[in-house]
C-alpha cells in the first residue's frame, strides 16, 4: 500500500486537468462551428456524475482493492518478502536498535528488559507479517467491495435513463477517453516499475536498504490495470466505430 495512494492521487490529479482541456476544447469546437452553446441539462449533468462515479469506482476497486488482494496473492505463491520485503528491512532495523538499547542498558548498569516488554516493543517477525497480510486483506476486500457496490449501483442507473444515441455522444467519449488515458497511465508507471524489480528479485535476490521495493506491489498493480486498460481501449474503439456507422 506504499505506492498505491499516490499512484491513485496522482491519476485523480491526472483526470482533472484532462476533463478541463475536453471541455475547452469541446466550447471552442462548438462555436467554430456556429452551433448553439446550450449549458448542460439536469439530465446530462446527472449523466457526467454516473460517469466520474463509475471511474471512481473502477480506481478504487481495481487498483486499490484488487491489486492489494493480488499482492498478498502473490506473497503467498513466491514468498512474502516478494511483497512485504519493507518489512523484513524493518526488522532488521528493530533488531539493531534492540541490541543498541539493550548494550545502553548494560553500560548503565540498569537492570535488562523483561519478556513482556521486548515483545511489545520489538514484536517477531512473523507476528509483524500476519498482521501485514491481515491488514492487506481488509484493505482489499473493504475497497473491491466498495467499488463493486458503487460501481455497479450507478451503472444501473445511468443505463435505465441512458438512451442508444447518448451511448455513442461527447459525454460517453469524454468519459471513455479519461479511463483510457488513466488506466494507460498507471499500466505503463506501473509496468516500468514492476518489470526491472521483479527481473531483479528473481536473478540477484532481495535488494537490501531503506529505499528497497518489493516487486508484488508494482506488479500487481501492473496485473490489474493492464486488462482495464485494454477494456477502456476496446470500448472507445468500440464508440468510434458505432459513432461512424450511426453517422
Amino acid at each position: 500500500m506504499d505506492i498505491i495512494f499516490p499512484i491513485i492521487g496522482g491519476l485523480i490529479a491526472l483526470a482533472i486537468p484532462i476533463l478541463v482541456v475536453v471541455g475547452i476544447v469541446y466550447f471552442i469546437m462548438r462555436l467554430r462551428n456556429n452551433s448553439s452553446i446550450r449549458f448542460f441539462s439536469y439530465r446530462a449533468a446527472l449523466r457526467a456524475y454516473f460517469y466520474v462515479v463509475i471511474l471512481i469506482s473502477v480506481i478504487i476497486g481495481a487498483l486499490s482493492g484488487g491489486s492489494t488482494l493480488l499482492k498478498v496473492g502473490l506473497g503467498e505463491v513466491f514468498g512474502a518478502e516478494f511483497s512485504y520485503g519493507q518489512v523484513y528491512e524493518e526488522d532488521k532495523w528493530r533488531a539493531r536498535d534492540r541490541s543498541d538499547r539493550e548494550l545502553e542498558l548494560l553500560k548503565n548498569d540498569a537492570p535488562p528488559m523483561t519478556e513482556e516488554e521486548i515483545n511489545k516493543q520489538y514484536p517477531s517477525l512473523e507476528e509483524r507479517l500476519v498482521y501485514k497480510v491481515k491488514e492487506s486483506m481488509i484493505f482489499g476486500v473493504s475497497l473491491l467491495l466498495i467499488g463493486i457496490i458503487l460501481g455497479l449501483v450507478h451503472l444501473v442507473a445511468r443505463r435505465s435513463i441512458e438512451t442508444e444515441t447518448e451511448r455513442v455522444d461527447i459525454l460517453r467519449r469524454v468519459y471513455l477517453f479519461v479511463g483510457l488515458l488513466v488506466f494507460a497511465v498507471a499500466s505503463i508507471i506501473s509496468l516500468t516499475v514492476a518489470i526491472p524489480e521483479t527481473l531483479s528479485y528473481m536473478f540477484i535476490g532481495a535488494r537490501p536498504g531503506d529505499e528497497y521495493l518489493s516487486p508484488g506491489e508494482p506488479l500487481s498493480i501492473a496485473i490489474i490495470s493492464l486488462p482495464v486498460w485494454i477494456l477502456y481501449l476496446y470500448l472507445t474503439l468500440r464508440n468510434i466505430k458505432n459513432s461512424k456507422t450511426e453517422a
